[in-house]
């Protein structure tokens, strides 16, 4: 099939049947569909009562300081996030943590 441009220079066109068209879709839906087969399920969000849980057990072992007094560290952060991976079901602390070298 011959198509004319504004500049009127010829430009080739395919024509794709029906058939290629339809394929086309379904192959399309096909990995659509495998791709979204492979995603990991959605977690759901903690409750409160968990959070609250992982937090006040965060700030027993890595108690608050001052900024600026003492070298801060994400442990209390990571400690947090692993007890919401946990859902809570982590071991009450006993006390603070040993202080790192």
């Amino acid at each position: 099939m011959v198509a004319w441009t504004d500049a009127n220079t010829i430009v080739w066109m395919e024509t794709m049947t029906c058939m290629q068209i339809r394929l086309a879709a379904v192959l399309i839906i096909l990995a659509g569909s495998a791709f979204a087969q492979d995603r990991p399920a959605v977690s759901t969000a903690p409750s409160a009562e968990v959070a609250k849980r992982c937090l006040h057990y965060a700030y027993i072992l890595y108690p608050y300081k001052r900024p600026g007094a003492v070298r801060m560290s994400g442990d209390r952060q990571a400690y947090f996030k692993n007890c919401l991976v946990k859902k809570g079901e982590v071991a009450e602390p006993a006390g603070p943590a040993p202080p790192r070298p």
